[in-house]
C-alpha cells in the first residue's frame, strides 16, 4: 500500500531504518518522529546494537500518511483509527462482508478529509483577503501621508 510517492533509501538501508533516519527520510525533525513513536503510531520492528528502535518501509509508508493527515487537523485518535483501517483493509484472507464494511468507512474518511480541505481552502481565501487589504492600507496610507505611490 504506497501512501508516499518516492522514498528512494540507499541500498544499503535494506528497507529497515533508526529513528534519525525515518525523521531525515519523511522530511521531519527528530522530535516530532519521536512524538509520533511515543504515541504509539510507529511500531518499531527491532532494535539497533545501541538500543535504537528500528523501522521498516510500512512504518515509512504509516508515517507518511500521519504526516498528510496532519494539516487536516485529524487527531491523534483519528490517525490510528485510519493507519488500522488500511492496514486491515490490505491483509490477505480477509472475508468479503468485512472488506466491505472497511470500504464503506474508508469512504467515510474521504468525505470527512474532503470536508476538512474545503475548510482549510476556506481559510486560506480569508487569508488572501485580510493580505490584500492590507496592501491596501499599506498603499492607501503611502499616498495620504507621503504622496509617493510606490510600487505594489
Amino acid at each position: 500500500m504506497s501512501t508516499t510517492g518516492n522514498i528512494t533509501p540507499s541500498a544499503a538501508h535494506r528497507g529497515v531504518y533508526e529513528i534519525g533516519e525515518v525523521a531525515t527520510l519523511v522530511g521531519l525533525s527528530l522530535r516530532t518522529v519521536r512524538f509520533y513513536e511515543e504515541a504509539g503510531l510507529l511500531v518499531a520492528v527491532g532494535q539497533a546494537a545501541g538500543g535504537y528502535p528500528l523501522y521498516d518501509d510500512d512504518a515509512l509508508e504509516r508515517f507518511l500518511l500521519i504526516k498528510k493527515m496532519k494539516p487536516l487537523g485529524f487527531t491523534l485518535d483519528e490517525m490510528r483509527a485510519l493507519v488500522g483501517l488500511r492496514e486491515e483493509i490490505e491483509r490477505d484472507g480477509l472475508p468479503h462482508e468485512r472488506r466491505e464494511e472497511l470500504r464503506e468507512r474508508l469512504a467515510t474518511w474521504v468525505s470527512l478529509a474532503e470536508e476538512k480541505l474545503a475548510s482549510l481552502q476556506e481559510q486560506v481565501r480569508v487569508a488572501e483577503a485580510f493580505m490584500v487589504m492590507l496592501h491596501d492600507d499599506t498603499a492607501r496610507t503611502r499616498l495620504r501621508f507621503d504622496g509617493d505611490p510606490g510600487i505594489f
